[in-house]
């Protein structure tokens, strides 16, 4: 009879878990709209990267411009570098057919539909797992608005895959329990197209998923089903290559994927105060990205360690644990925390890369969010309180342990403070949000106790009044931390700098002075500041080799003024009310002066800028050039061109080479060995960088010199670029301070030209002399062509797979796989 009334449930219970979760999302955000005038601004990140990087790819989509981007950094393939972050997300394709100027107020809209379909996407996923499927809409809330996921707001983009997941394990039990075929295919395609790097955490949990369920006889084995299985898996993944295949192709000569664990790195976390970050991630709503408070030297600052389960923390999770003697969820959780504890084997979700993330615990997230509305589903008094004391036991020893610790202070008169918090206020809040959330759950179990009949209801509204409460709280103490207002994000960068009037500022490069990052990029504008991490591999070494550190962003100091030259920088924007201006900044840089002050900027015009496309007179080897010191790279790139000893060679007509010139060039450099701290001392070989000169004033001299030998015309183009140039004298290099990549093609004069890398890692083609040459470089995205081919075949052979096997049609009817034997008392039936 129970079983009957369960089954014949037709309330619309997907619907309800959308709705309730947009209308959660709308009270947290519709504030900060309201307060930011139709915008949605939050902080660090996610101000500077998701909302010009969505609007950049929305009008470069629209006009077309789907090669190559010159407006990200010194430039990049468009598809490789945005594929990570908007190119795959269904919400940034919502944007496309509106208006540019309409993009920035989408964003707080498009993040309500987010955390109500990942509150959706939860639900059908638990909801096989329970007996009434009004706890797995619970259950959807927990999950949509996790600590990872408030925690993840600050990475706009990562909520895709927090949607997608759930429905990646739900295709998977549908597979196996009804028989449907092409559900899981649809899933991984999903999966691999929205964000390539958690696709591949994905697939190592659902791998470790599988192979458990195994073990726990959640699945049968039948070899046919495995084939038909892995069948749909590649067929998925094959479609995705259509975008996949590039973007794995953009990203492989980035030096940050290929860095990796060794030793007892692997094995321990060096940080001590990790673990308790860990561990405090799963009781606490945990510390905002950037600023690690409960744990201030556990480092990992961006790494998404947050796993709370609002309300309820770990109660019900503790329980599982401790009488769920045998199951699939229990060994699960377990294998899990161990990974999150051992460095090698958490970093398996991320490609074995040696930088520190949590950035799949979502996945561990989604499991406990599970057996906890399992538990509200089939509430036991005595499971209860052996999971609600020892979490609130928990909870206070770490507020204790944290907050009342004393530690000396580093001062000239030593004294003691109570609290090793990085920000007492901020810890005291939290911890007071905590325990609020573990009264309302102890609130919870009175009401089953005393008035069964209301424990639905009692939770759904204490859940609510917490996530609310919580989340709102978690927003705006991290906006606390923006590092310029809201009134200078909306005046001066959200208006596209509109009050610019330089008539050439978007065909020349710019520069930005201590401001808000990708200032440029929401002006649209080339400049060579930029925090982007996907760029090419090319300009990640070139700026190794000039000295300039580039790991998620390109912030070449005013030491490296030399570099403004070689990149064709004409203006220079400071921010108008900085004290240092305008008469200090006017020496920042040799040759600058004051222009006029526009959009809150004041602007300086360099004197000795080169336009781009110019050539040299020099030429030296990548040993003579890495010989030199590294702090006059920068200088010596405006005085000769870098080239391989394998080019110098064959451009000898141009370079001057002969073996005899360059037979005793000494590769290896002795380290006790004393060298010159400006020019190498190799034995037998004279080279030229001895006699050159480092300093400001030849500085000028070059910039002036490079000038008279550069383009005439410069233009970007929907394909790349052209230019036109005026040689005077006999063949030469034409340099471009563009980054090098396999997509680039070039012709000379209508003919097809060789693209060199030189200046390790930027262009240069050969022009012939005495003539007026029209040079045309054209992009062409590598692998893009070959993923559409496989991604063709992928979708052919899957609808010949589903026309076989009577694609999307269940066999077996639609099950939940709780144990019904576990709800025949009749306290449980009250329900």
């Amino acid at each position: 009879m129970v079983l009957n009334r369960l089954q014949n449930d037709k309330k619309p219970y997907a619907l309800f878990a959308f709705l309730w979760a947009f209308l959660l999302a709308a009270i947290l955000v519709i504030p900060v709209m309201i307060y930011d005038k139709g915008y949605f601004l939050y902080y660090g990140d996610f101000n500077v990267q998701q909302i010009p990087f969505y609007q950049l790819a929305h009008d470069s989509i629209r006009n077309g411009e789907m090669g190559w981007s010159h407006l990200t950094d010194l430039g990049a393939n468009f598809i490789g570098s945005y594929s990570f972050y908007v190119l795959g997300s269904p919400f940034f394709w919502l944007t496309v057919p509106l208006p540019s100027s309409w993009v920035p107020y989408c964003i707080g809209p498009l993040l309500m539909l987010k955390l109500g379909l990942a509150s959706l996407s939860a639900y059908l996923y638990i909801r096989r797992y329970v007996r009434h499927k009004k706890y797995a809409v619970i259950g959807g809330v927990l999950y949509a608005f996790s600590g990872f996921s408030v925690y993840n707001i600050f990475f706009f983009h990562f909520h895709e895959a927090i949607i997608i997941f759930p429905l990646l394990l739900a295709a998977l039990d549908e597979f196996h329990e009804t028989k449907r075929k092409g559900v899981v295919a649809l899933a991984v395609f999903a999966s691999a197209t929205v964000n390539y790097y958690f696709f591949f955490g994905q697939v190592v949990f659902v791998i470790i998923y599988y192979v458990v369920k195994l073990i726990s006889k959640s699945y049968r084995f039948r070899l046919r089903e495995f084939f038909l299985l892995a069948f749909e898996c590649v067929a998925g993944f094959g479609m995705s290559m259509l975008l996949l295949l590039p973007s794995i192709a953009a990203i492989t000569g980035n030096y940050r994927v290929s860095e990796f664990l060794y030793g007892w790195d692997a094995v321990v976390y060096p940080k001590g105060q990790r673990y308790m970050q860990i561990l405090v991630s799963m009781f606490f709503p945990g510390d905002v990205p950037a600023k690690n408070n409960f744990t201030p030297s556990a480092g990992a600052k961006w790494s998404s360690v947050a796993a709370y389960i609002p309300m309820f923390s770990m109660t019900f999770v503790i329980a599982h644990l401790r009488d769920k003697k045998r199951g699939f969820f229990r060994r699960m959780i377990i294998i899990l925390l161990v990974m999150a504890c051992v460095p090698i084997l958490n970093s398996v979700f991320q490609c074995l890369n040696n930088n520190y993330y949590a950035r799949w615990f979502y996945m561990l997230t989604l499991l406990m969010t599970l057996v906890t509305v399992q538990a509200l589903d089939d509430f036991n008094i005595t499971e209860f309180k052996h999971g609600f004391y020892p979490t609130a036991i928990i909870t206070l020893v770490i507020s204790v342990l944290i907050g009342l610790m004393p530690e000396d202070e580093d001062k000239p008169i030593k004294s003691l403070k109570i609290g090793i918090a990085e920000s007492p206020k901020r810890f005291w809040v939290f911890v007071i949000a905590t325990i609020c959330g573990l009264i309302l759950t102890f609130i919870i179990y009175f009401c089953y106790r005393k008035k069964r009949k209301w424990f639905f209801r009692v939770t759904v509204i204490s859940l609510s009044l917490f996530v609310a409460t919580y989340s709102t709280m978690y927003m705006w103490s991290a906006r606390s931390y923006a590092d310029r207002d809201d009134e200078f994000m909306i005046n001066y960068a959200l208006n596209g700098g509109k009050d610019i009037t330089l008539d050439d500022v978007k065909d020349v490069r710019s520069d930005f002075y201590k401001t808000s990052d990708n200032m440029g990029m929401f002006w649209q504008i080339p400049n060579i500041q930029a925090f982007h991490s996907i760029v090419p591999g090319s300009l990640m070494n070139f700026y190794k080799n000039v000295g300039v550190q580039r790991d998620v962003g390109s912030r070449p100091s005013t030491d490296f003024y030399g570099l403004r030259g070689l990149l064709s920088v004409k203006y220079l924007f400071a921010e108008n009310d900085m004290e240092t201006l305008p008469s200090e900044n006017e020496n920042l840089m040799p040759g600058y002066h004051y222009l006029r002050t526009e959009n809150g900027f004041d602007i300086y015009e360099n004197d000795y800028y080169i336009p781009m496309g110019f050539t040299y007179d020099r030429f030296i080897t990548k040993e003579e050039y890495t010989d030199v010191a590294k702090d006059v790279h920068h200088l010596l790139l405006l005085k000769s061109m870098v080239l391989s000893q394998e080019q110098m060679e064959k451009y000898a007509d141009i370079t001057g080479y002969t073996d005899g010139k360059y037979l005793n060039l000494n590769f290896s450099h002795d380290p006790n060995k004393p060298q010159d701290i400006y020019y190498p001392q190799y034995e037998g070989f004279d080279s030229i960088t001895s006699q050159f000169i480092y300093d400001k004033s030849t500085y000028l001299t070059d910039a002036e010199k490079l000038k008279e030998h550069s383009c005439s015309s410069f233009n970007y183009t929907k394909e790349g670029f052209e230019a036109q140039f005026r040689n005077d004298g006999n063949d030469n290099l034409l340099f471009f301070s563009i980054p090098y990549d396999e997509g680039w093609s070039a012709t000379v004069n209508g003919e097809k030209a060789d693209i060199e890398e030189v200046n390790t890692g930027l262009m240069a083609v050969r022009v012939p002399g005495h003539t007026t040459s029209e040079i045309k470089f054209v992009y062409h995205t590598p692998l893009l062509k070959q993923g559409a081919v496989i991604s063709g075949v992928a979708v052919v052979a899957l609808a010949i797979y589903l026309i076989i096997f009577r694609g999307f049609r269940a066999k077996r009817q639609f099950r939940r796989t709780y144990r019904i034997k576990q709800n025949t008392k009749k306290t449980r039936r009250k329900l």
